[in-house]
């Protein structure tokens, strides 16, 4: 029992200090980790809407709702023009000039701290660290019977 509440809390620990090292990180952008993350599906998901994130990123509906309303406050997203639908779950997403102009810098920051996360690590042992994380996210599915 011991081991699989090591693994826990290392699962924990490594989540919050990546978190903690891309908000550092973007600080001179004023993105969280969170925001960028979604910023990032945005930028990437061609035609998106919040319900697209929710399901790309396993974040809940109100996550979502909550990070796309600090984005667009921020400057970093739009709602199409002409959207007649006033709920915004279906309103498609866009994002701004100033977003491009951070794309590159998420970008960079995104991959020097996934380069430091797996420093040393051989093609073998990550193959088999996603496979383990992969059985214990569907197992985790369990939990909440099928998602958020």
């Amino acid at each position: 029992m011991e081991t699989k509440t090591n693994i826990m809390k290392a699962t924990k620990y490594i989540h919050y200090k990546v978190e903690a090292a891309i908000t550092a990180q973007l600080s001179k952008t004023d993105l969280t980790a969170a925001q960028s993350h979604v910023l990032m599906c945005i930028m990437d998901g061609g035609d998106i809407y919040s319900s697209d994130i929710h399901r790309r990123l396993h974040i809940s509906r109100s996550t979502v709702s909550g990070l796309i309303k600090k984005l667009r406050a921020n400057g970093y997203i739009t709602y199409e023009n002409g959207s007649e639908c006033c709920d915004e779950r279906h309103k498609r997403i866009c994002v701004t000039d100033k977003a491009r102009e951070h794309k590159a810098e998420i970008d960079r920051c995104l991959r020097n701290i996934e380069s430091t996360a797996f420093e040393g690590f051989t093609k073998e042992e990550l193959d088999t660290l996603n496979g383990l994380l992969t059985k214990m996210a569907e197992n985790t599915k369990q939990i909440t019977k099928g998602g958020l």
